[in-house]
């Protein structure tokens, strides 16, 4: 009973920090559950959480692993939704596995809306060389990358300053690429890759990506 009672007041406050002051109860939501309950009891409402609707990713929102070339990112990809992501099947495990990441990516995808991230509305092309291209909406830009292993590194051409380049965390399966950043390289790749400059919007995306060490936030896109 008592165990029950655990579960249900979890439950609740994870349905309060996905309200209007959710950036504000994160982190300490975050702790709680990273820091209660055994790994049977949050195995269980996993599974439970799936049953009920919650669709599990392609990358089964862990990091990317495996060595990425770039014959396998050529081409041109459409954003299709936020990827929530851990570094370790552990940590994953300890967060409350795909129940936490399903509702942590509704919440991003809410704020991501707010600078024109929607699905289809974003795209995404790689050369197979060195350069890219993205649109966000109206907006197009340009830039330079680098796969390394399992990281890629962005950069924005620029006449007049020398932007910095931006890693994230990038993986391919099939159709779909999925690309993560720790907290500050998310914050970096808006601000200085996107142009993006809705201040309010971008620190509640860098707070939910820093709600906890092992995470990481970011897209994903399908082959177009």
């Amino acid at each position: 009973m008592m165990k029950r009672m655990n579960l249900k007041l979890i439950l609740v406050g994870l349905c309060m920090a996905f309200s209007v002051n959710a950036q504000a109860q994160l982190g300490n939501l975050l702790k709680n559950v990273l820091g209660g309950g055994n790994s049977s009891e949050q195995q269980t409402e996993t599974s439970t959480a799936e049953k009920v609707g919650g669709l599990v990713s392609i990358f089964q929102n862990l990091i990317g692993k495996d060595k990425v070339d770039n014959a396998s990112l050529k081409g041109e990809w459409v954003y299709e939704s936020p990827a929530v992501v851990f570094e370790s099947s552990n940590l994953l495990n300890k967060a409350g596995g795909t129940f936490l990441a399903n509702k942590l990516e509704n919440t991003l995808q809410n704020y991501l809306s707010k600078i024109g991230f929607e699905q289809g509305q974003v795209e995404l092309s790689f050369d197979g060389d060195s350069t890219f291209q993205m649109k966000i909406g109206s907006k197009t830009f340009e830039g330079y990358y680098e796969v390394n292993e399992n990281e890629i590194s962005m950069r924005r051409k620029s006449l007049l300053i020398q932007s910095r380049p931006v890693t994230a965390n990038v993986a391919v399966k099939s159709d779909n690429v999925q690309i993560t950043f720790k907290a500050d390289k998310l914050l970096e790749f808006f601000t200085n890759i996107a142009s993006m400059s809705s201040s309010g919007t971008l620190s509640l995306v860098s707070k939910l990506a820093g709600g906890y060490d092992g995470m990481q936030l970011g897209f994903q896109f399908k082959k177009k």
